[in-house]
């Protein structure tokens, strides 16, 4: 079974200076796009949502084979 480790990759930010790719914001992973016009922003149940200004965790996922 894989394993996922959800890691900081930087300091806590404003949303929009946050980079694309996975946030952290109250409990949820979430993630920033930037292939539209204006950046994009989804919730972890895949909607979009409009945040406000807001601080943020920009985090990577890192995976790992779990030993049984």
């Amino acid at each position: 079974m894989k394993k996922v480790t959800i890691i900081p990759d930087g300091w806590e930010c404003m949303i929009e200076e946050c980079p694309p790719g996975f946030f952290y914001y109250q409990g949820q992973l979430c993630f920033k796009s930037e292939y539209a016009a204006e950046m994009q922003y989804y919730c972890s149940s895949g909607e979009s949502f409009m945040p406000r200004k807001v601080m943020v965790q920009p985090v990577i996922c890192e995976e790992s084979e779990e030993e049984e």
